[in-house]
């Protein structure tokens, strides 16, 4: 174990909160989710979806300083299309502002709002339609892992597993949100037949990638790598990464879908994919170290 009492005061925790942990959550849960939507087009599930896309957007743009600029800053940058395409956050803000105005304009065509009559109810079930928000979403959470891999100096972070985890936990959260809206009486039960099935190769893919990340950084050569996932292991984020994202969140959706087709059984089960994808999210980013620095 890594006595951090030795290091410099340059090792530090990043300190990003739940701001930051919920946006990741959000966008993982909507971009996943109209990923899914392709096969499964369910109204109620597009509200969902598009209500947590907003979420995420919004929550982003909260955590940046001088908020009320970035109305000015948008229409300047229109005016002048000065758009600064090498800036990541730039990109993440054009990703997920899309995703949301799309979400949007899809969920009112849902809701007959506006957008009226058959020719739009046609529109929202063509495949040409429904196949923007895959890539939408897909990209929009790849951004939101890529963003964390991009932070200087946080090599807990600097690592390309981060991007295929937070996929894979965003197929499991968006999985189990179909499932649990199905118990409700909210989506067409016959449409998300095929979730615990999905489910099972889903959450093994995820443990893998969950193992990968952390056997990858504990061999890493950076110590605030290593004081990071020992932080995950046995430190100060061991309880919500071993309780919220790896038990409750993968391992007993995972046990449950394998051994039984209750349905208040997976309903339960649902429940703790879903937010078991916040808080591995969160226990992540809560065990960023910023490197030390060696005189």
């Amino acid at each position: 174990m890594i006595d951090l009492s030795t290091l410099t005061p340059q090792l530090q925790a990043t300190h990003w909160g739940w701001t930051i942990a919920l946006f990741l959550w959000f966008i993982g849960l909507s971009g996943m989710g109209f990923f899914i939507n392709y096969w499964v087009r369910q109204k109620n599930f597009v509200y969902v979806l598009t209500f947590c896309g907003i979420a995420g957007l919004a929550l982003v743009t909260s955590h940046l300083g001088r908020l009320s600029n970035l109305p000015f800053v948008i229409f300047y940058a229109l005016r002048d299309f000065s758009f600064n395409f090498q800036s990541w956050m730039m990109i993440g803000i054009v990703l997920l502002s899309l995703l949301s105005v799309g979400s949007v304009f899809y969920s009112m065509i849902c809701a007959g709002i506006i957008f009226k009559g058959s020719k739009w109810q046609k529109l929202a079930q063509s495949d040409g339609f429904n196949a923007v928000f895959p890539v939408l979403g897909v990209c929009s959470t790849i951004y939101s892992g890529f963003l964390l891999t991009q932070a200087v100096g946080v090599s807990l972070w600097n690592s390309s597993l981060i991007p295929v985890l937070w996929i894979m936990s965003g197929l499991t959260s968006s999985i189990g949100m179909l499932e649990l809206m199905s118990a409700m009486g909210l989506v067409d039960h016959k449409s998300v037949d095929w979730c615990s099935r999905t489910s099972v190769w889903v959450d093994t893919a995820k443990l893998f990638a969950i193992f990968s990340f952390v056997y990858v950084a504990l061999g890493s050569a950076s110590i605030g790598a290593r004081a990071g996932a020992e932080a995950l292991i046995s430190g100060n984020q061991a309880l919500m990464f071993w309780i919220g994202g790896i038990t409750f969140g993968t391992a007993l959706p995972l046990l449950i879908n394998l051994i039984t087709r209750s349905q208040k059984v997976i309903t339960g089960g649902a429940i703790f994919a879903v937010f078991g994808a916040l808080f591995l999210r969160a226990s992540i980013l809560f065990s960023g170290y910023y490197d030390s620095l060696s005189f």
